[in-house]
């Protein structure tokens, strides 16, 4: 590993590519670091970097499962993706899932510098922002959640009574229907709101280190481990521990989580000592738990003891009296941020996204309006600044096509093809819309060569 700090990471398997952005990216006063797949990438990434390029075409881990798990675990920053110059949906799904902007190959360096340096600008405003919304008081944070529907409204009275408990709570619902928000909900309105409010994202890091994260670790325990570090369980100490995405914690690790559930013991990795700890955990999920624990993927008995209160979010398509009163709480949170005075939604982009059927849910609602916020004129967000976003993917999920004479492989091929674009390449939230399990959707797309 380099010495630090390095700022952007360059993620391709072309070695000649890697060796030449390197050299490029030294004389423009970067400090890059390369990884020949996306595994690399995830585990060079540390609170320092400022940039990621990122290759979509890699052997281990492709750009794009890299692009999902570094939006999980690190939103704010930029991650420019390189594609070929006949991939446009690549590209557009790329963006869908997170990626700052595209550029295609064979691209020219000055362009290519010129699109890193400006999202190196981006990434330091998004860094003080997040520091701003870090300072936040926890009862100011409880606010992000917009209730005018009735769903909405029954839901916050039984978050605001589970709150007063201490039981495990699991939060389920499509993705971006802001589990998160929720979880800090409970917690901003319970015994604990005082203390610490502490995230993981479970598929964001590499089993290793995701065990460390959670736990742990003492000096020496592996290779790197140069001094004692406390874990995520030991930071939340006395308040709140979220993990979200729980589905996906390594079957391994879950004997080791049950028994913090249980008993309120763990020991670090490397280390002999138990110790204890004094943390309510929430998790949250989009996944179909019956499918994991049935293909012993997921124990039974970790289940029960996390979802000892289960609270389930409504799609943000179920609710259309929040859309415009959260695109508005979005920009008014923007133009706080940016210092600038009230930004409106004419009525013609109102429209637009009562329309629309938001397959992302409300964190797709949020990037939207932080996109055409950068774009409007006179800080009045119009039809034009969406930046045809909805209008083609409402014309991509409407899409109507003659199936006559089509195999059923073709059908079938389409059918997932569609679904995947409809759903952002979100492949859980795709088998659900298909009516199949995750493990089969992963098989047919490899049988299908998508």
């Amino acid at each position: 590993m380099p010495s630090l700090p390095y700022n952007l990471i360059i993620a391709d398997d072309d070695e000649t590519i890697r060796s030449l952005l390197t050299l490029k990216a030294t004389h423009y006063g970067l400090h890059p670091v390369t990884a020949a797949n996306g595994r690399e990438a995830l585990e060079l990434m540390r609170d320092h970097v400022d940039l990621v390029l990122l290759d979509l075409h890699m052997p281990e881990m492709d750009g794009f499962s890299c692009l999902e798990k570094l939006s999980k675990s690190h939103p704010n920053v930029p991650v420019i993706v390189l594609s070929g110059a006949n991939e446009a949906s690549a590209a557009m799904k790329a963006v869908k899932l997170g990626a700052h902007d595209y550029i295609t190959k064979p691209f020219d360096l000055n362009h290519l510098f010129t699109t890193l340096r400006n999202a190196k600008k981006l990434s330091k405003v998004q860094k003080e922002n997040q520091s701003l919304k870090d300072s936040i008081s926890q009862e100011s944070a409880s606010t992000d959640i917009i209730a005018h529907s009735d769903s909405m409204r029954v839901l916050l009275k039984k978050a605001k009574k589970i709150a007063k408990l201490d039981s495990s709570v699991l939060l389920t619902g499509e993705s971006g229907t802001g589990k998160g928000v929720m979880a800090r909900f409970i917690h901003s309105n319970s015994s604990r709101a005082n203390k610490p409010f502490v995230t993981v994202s479970c598929p964001a890091l590499p089993r290793e280190l995701l065990e460390s994260e959670l736990f742990g670790h003492e000096k020496g325990a592996f290779t790197g481990a140069l001094k004692q570090r406390i874990g995520k369980i030991e930071a939340a100490k006395g308040g709140t521990l979220f993990l979200d995405e729980i589905g996906d914690l390594p079957i391994d690790l879950q004997p080791k989580l049950l028994n913090v559930l249980q008993d309120k013991k763990f020991h670090r990795v490397g280390g002999e000592k138990e110790l204890t700890c004094d943390v309510r955990i929430i998790t949250a999920t989009n996944i179909d738990f019956k499918e994991k624990i049935a293909a012993k993927e997921f124990r039974e008995d970790l289940f029960y003891r996390i979802s000892v209160i289960p609270l389930e979010l409504p799609a943000l398509r179920a609710r259309p009296a929040e859309i415009i009163p959260l695109a508005n709480h979005f920009l008014n949170r923007i133009a706080q941020q940016r210092n600038t005075s009230t930004i409106t939604i004419h009525k013609d982009a109102s429209d637009k996204l009562l329309q629309y059927d938001w397959p992302g849910n409300v964190r797709q609602l949020e990037n939207l309006m932080e996109r055409a916020s950068a774009f409007c004129d006179d800080n009045e967000v119009t039809a034009d600044d969406l930046m045809g976003s909805i209008d083609q993917e409402s014309s991509t999920s409407t899409q109507a096509t003659n199936l006559a004479g089509m195999t059923l492989a073709d059908v079938e091929k389409l059918a997932i093809a569609q679904t995947l674009e409809l759903c952002g390449g979100n492949k859980a939230e795709s088998a659900r819309k298909l009516g199949i399990s995750e493990k089969s959707i992963y098989n047919k797309m490899k049988r299908l060569e998508l």
